[in-house]
């Protein structure tokens, strides 16, 4: 399992109905999206006392939140200078600033959302078609393995050569593209050995609702939308 799936069958919502948990962070996202910058700062503490009470690793959740959030930062530098006919005009940082912290509050609802939810229950609950449903779940296990091979080569690389260099990381990285195309293909004759994937069967596997902790994130959206 990659740390993912170990966070999210971990939590302290492993086991709660898989939409109590899109109402609450799907609920959050939006607001995030459609509210002024005045209503970031209580969701944002709404969803780190969240992430401390579902006992999610904290370190995990910023690592997963700061790599995109760097992305998005780098490519702000249109909001903070722009290019005219008489040379480059600046700005300023507010809008960059704003995109940057909307950004950052939003990822982090998505994330909190995968480090409790497995995914085998959040493609029950979809109602996807089967076959979709599998080829999802395959190509999921499928980037964790990836994942987890290019670490071991890297890992004896360094073991072997001592230290890593362009031409070490070159060769993992052709040897790593090979052993994908590889496994993709196993992967590919597995299912077609299956038999008709129309036929394939997802576990659904039911949950009670909570109906207090519905009203309750009803109200919390309410408070969030009228303190904005």
């Amino acid at each position: 399992m990659n740390p993912i799936e170990q966070a999210a069958a971990a939590s302290r919502w492993a086991q709660v109905n898989v939409g109590e948990k899109l109402l609450f962070f799907v609920g959050l996202l939006l607001l995030t999206i459609t509210l002024p910058p005045a209503a970031l700062a209580p969701i944002f503490v709404v969803l780190v006392a969240s992430a401390v009470w579902i006992r999610v690793p904290l370190r995990l959740l910023a690592v997963l939140v700061a790599a995109p959030a760097a992305f998005i930062a780098v490519g702000v530098g249109p909001l903070v200078f722009n290019f005219s006919p008489s040379g480059m005009v600046y700005l300023g940082w507010s809008n960059a600033a704003y995109v940057v912290a909307r950004s950052i509050v939003a990822m982090t609802a998505t994330m909190l959302l995968a480090l409790t939810t497995p995914l085998p229950e959040l493609l029950g609950f979809l109602r996807l078609p089967a076959a979709l449903s599998e080829v999802i779940s395959l190509m999921y296990r499928f980037v964790g393995t990836l994942l987890h091979t290019a670490l071991a080569m890297r890992e004896a690389q360094a073991a072997r050569l001592g230290r890593l260099t362009i031409g070490s990381v070159g060769m993992q990285a052709s040897s790593l593209f090979v052993l994908t195309f590889i496994r993709a293909r196993a992967l590919q004759e597995g299912l077609e050995l299956r038999g008709d994937p129309s036929s394939l069967a997802v576990a659904k596997v039911k949950r009670p609702v909570r109906w207090g902790f519905v009203v309750f994130s009803v109200v919390l959206f309410i408070v969030i939308w009228r303190l904005a």
